[in-house]
């Protein structure tokens, strides 16, 4: 998962408006922070907006869990890796 800036260009143009990239890039910065701190149950676990490493507070295991693969399924697993 990457965070790069979009570019090195104002952000808002001459009217006071963010420009497309910024806003994409906020609104990306924006869900990636909801997704973070996302939690319920296990048949609720997240299927998009998924990445290695991406954390879901599992309320049925009363643990948080951790995405370690996305394709060709997805895989859950706990702090001490396993399978979850």
């Amino acid at each position: 998962m990457s965070f790069d800036f979009p570019s090195n260009d104002p952000v808002l143009d001459s009217e006071g408006r963010a420009f497309r990239t910024y806003l994409q890039w906020f609104n990306w910065l924006h869900l990636t922070a909801q997704a973070i701190r996302q939690s319920g149950p296990t048949a609720e676990r997240p299927t998009n907006l998924l990445w290695v490493g991406r954390p879901f507070y599992d309320t049925t295991l009363n643990k948080p869990v951790y995405v370690s693969q996305v394709r060709p399924t997805i895989v859950w697993r706990d702090a001490a890796g396993v399978v979850a």
